[in-house]
């Protein structure tokens, strides 16, 4: 899986991307005129009865033609995509899918995918109100023109609680029941956990993310210290980071710090994982549970990083600028981000997050596939949508379908987003092993909200921990019991 890029702007409208079309005959239209052209020598061979061998001859009858219906024109589909990041792999599927090279295709059905552009705000929050907006919208004039999407393919920035609960998409659980190659047992257990919504299957899941450390390395050897690897504690992560920060020009101020937490990660999250034994919020039942003892110690740890062991931003002068990405502007020695290829990593190398008292990082939902309550033919895009999925889900990093990992394993050219280094390999299969489903991580929404109202007001010094996270617990409970 490619790192979620930043919010930046695109095209100021939603668009259309149609894809060439091809007529062709499919294999029952083919083997239906054989079958035709059989039956008909077949009845000129055989000649009429007579009935009285006295009689003139007459004409052999003519052979009655079979009524044969007309080759039905497969039904288009429409998918609607809007992840740029994501196009090649895509448009590939849908390139497979109409050559009939596709697993699983079912041959009445033809693909078109369309491109959702969306404007965006300087202000995250603004751009994802923004972005939820127009998504309604569009789906809403697509239906009013005749056209309705039949599949919609969305990632984090759209924010999946608020999707799952708005009505825009609708639930697969009859569908899934009805199809006997259950689907659901090539995925990952923990990325369906992402895709509930008050018990029930929102949408498939094809790109997932896990937290890991990314680091300079160069300071790491200026420093004299080994780069993070496995098993990296708690521990260790504060004493290499205390080594890192540096005032490089003496005047009483930290020119490099050791950690630097940016803006669109949930940075405190991982500790907060590692203390309790599930998942900050419970979609299914609405239970919110920062204000838990074991998270108030994961708050705790994170907030001394900066109050107590001087490793990153702390105090009255903090500003969310401090937190802005991307990092090779501000050069810090660690920070904590998403899995990536290393070549789409501009600088810097990854590894594990610091374990704690358990060996976890957060798992969260990059991309899903859903069908829009205004789908013309439910059944006919869940024809698609399945097959799609497993499809999607298998070649993105980090994959929810469990065949893809042996592709991360065994890298083949048909799965190349799944080639990668041997370190990186490793590392990729070992964040599947420990990443615990968070729907907290996978809401932007949720992340850019407690940023302002949790992560800025600590690292400011504002509130103690306790009381921030009442705080937090309270929007929390409002936002996901909506």
């Amino acid at each position: 899986m490619t790192a979620v890029r930043p919010l930046n702007s695109t095209l100021p409208e939603i668009a259309a991307e149609p894809r060439p079309t091809a007529k062709t005959l499919t294999r029952r239209a083919v083997f239906g005129r054989a079958l035709l052209g059989a039956q008909i020598l077949l009845l000129a061979a055989c000649g009429g009865d007579d009935e009285d061998d006295t009689e003139q001859p007459r004409a052999a009858p003519t052979a009655p033609q079979a009524a044969v219906p007309p080759a039905r024109e497969p039904t288009t589909l429409l998918v609607a995509s809007m992840l740029v990041e994501f196009t090649a792999v895509v448009d590939r599927a849908v390139d497979e899918w109409n050559r009939g090279e596709f697993p699983g295709a079912s041959e009445d059905i033809r693909l078109e995918r369309l491109t959702i552009r969306i404007s965006t705000r300087r202000d995250p929050l603004e751009s994802l109100q923004h972005i939820q907006e127009r998504v309604q919208a569009f789906l809403a004039e697509r239906e009013s023109a005749g056209t309705p999407l039949d599949v919609l393919m969305v990632n984090r920035l759209f924010d999946f609680p608020w999707a799952f609960r708005s009505g825009i998409i609708q639930p697969l659980d009859r569908l899934l029941q009805q199809d006997g190659n259950d689907p659901l047992a090539r995925f990952l257990p923990p990325a369906l956990e992402l895709v509930r919504f008050r018990g029930q299957m929102m949408a498939l899941p094809v790109v997932l993310g896990a937290g890991v450390a990314r680091y300079n390395p160069r300071h790491f050897a200026d420093a004299g210290l080994p780069v993070p690897d496995n098993g990296w504690t708690r521990e260790e992560f504060i004493a290499a980071a205390q080594r890192l920060t540096q005032d490089t020009d003496n005047d009483g101020k930290v020119d490099n710090w050791g950690f630097r937490p940016i803006d669109n990660f949930m940075n405190w999250l991982p500790f907060v994982l590692q203390e309790l034994d599930r998942d900050v919020i419970d979609l299914n039942t609405g239970e919110v549970r920062l204000m838990d003892p074991a998270a108030l110690r994961g708050l705790q740890f994170w907030d001394d990083l900066g109050s107590t062991h001087g490793v990153m931003p702390h105090g009255a002068e903090v500003t969310a600028d401090l937190y802005s990405f991307p990092f090779w502007f501000r050069h810090p020695s660690t920070f904590f981000y998403y899995f990536a290829s290393p070549a789409s990593i501009s600088t810097g190398k990854q590894a594990p997050l610091p374990a704690g008292p358990r060996d976890v990082t957060p798992l969260d939902l990059g991309a899903s596939l859903a069908i829009p309550v205004s789908a013309r033919d439910t059944a006919q895009a869940y024809a698609a949508l399945a097959p799609l999925a497993i499809y999607l889900g298998e070649r993105f990093l980090l994959p929810p379908v469990i065949s893809g990992q042996k592709y991360i394993e065994t890298p083949q050219s048909d799965h190349i987003n799944l080639m990668l280094p041997e370190y990186d390999r490793q590392l990729a299969l070992h964040a599947l092993e420990t990443a615990r489903p968070s729907p907290l991580a996978s809401s932007s929404m949720m992340l850019y909200q407690l940023f302002e109202k949790l992560s800025l007001p600590l690292a400011r010094g504002e509130m103690a921990v306790e009381q921030a996270a009442q705080e937090a617990q309270l929007w929390l409970q409002s936002y996901v019991n909506e």
